[in-house]
């Protein structure tokens, strides 16, 4: 692996084999169960990128019946579909557009993905076909000790037990030479690391009123 890269998240397939995202080159990185050397999996310019945070391709994670690997990009705020086989000619496409900030990554059971928007300071729930279900969480301040209550830069999440665990980056980006962004001046206040946790629940989304649209009904 050459200088220049920006290793960022990784995940595994059922094989064992490790895919690694990195975010400077646009590429996803793939080794063995044993480790050694990476081979370049994908290389494609949706993985990479020109925006704020300076960040592409970052949190991945493959769908349940690991027909598709899904990339957050970050400063892009979309999510790229890797579909596999990968057809080499056109690796990679865009499975959806503006989550603000897309970070960490994880998908359920029912292929739902959950994905941490670091600049929205949210978690972003969409379904498998890319509809979003759910927005959970939100920045309510610091407390007396500078901890943020909530979610400040919120960057990987995993879930278990019943609760999807979020660490708080709270970065404040001037820090690297770029303009601030909503949360910069809370994130250079922030003294204590934190991990939130939110329930892995989707609240119940009403739809339309029974007789405008099939299958419809009021609450």
């Amino acid at each position: 692996m050459r200088s220049g890269a920006g290793l960022n998240a990784l995940t595994f397939d059922t094989g064992g084999n490790v895919y690694i995202s990195d975010s400077f080159q646009g590429i996803i990185w793939r080794t063995g169960p044993g480790g050694g050397v990476a081979e370049k999996w994908v290389k494609d310019t949706l993985l990479t990128t020109t925006g704020t945070p300076p960040f592409g391709a970052n949190g991945l994670a493959f769908n349940k019946d690991g027909s598709a690997l899904f990339v957050a990009n970050t400063g892009d705020d979309r999510i790229i579909k890797i579909k596999i086989p990968v057809n080499l000619t056109t690796p990679a496409e865009v499975f959806v557009n503006s989550i603000n900030g897309a970070d960490g990554l994880i998908i359920d059971k029912d292929d739902n993905l959950w994905v941490a928007a670091n600049q929205s300071d949210e978690i972003v729930v969409l379904d498998k076909t890319g509809k979003v279900i759910a927005k959970l969480g939100d920045f309510d301040g610091l407390d007396r000790h500078g901890a943020p209550i909530g979610l400040l830069f919120p960057a990987s999440l995993v879930r278990h037990d019943g609760w999807i665990y979020v660490t708080n980056l709270a970065l404040d980006l001037r820090l690297f030479g770029l303009p601030q962004a909503v949360d910069s001046q809370w994130a250079a206040q922030a003294k204590t690391p934190t991990i939130s946790r939110i329930r892995a629940r989707i609240p119940r989304i009403s739809g339309l009123c029974k007789g405008h649209g099939k299958g419809a009904n009021c609450d």
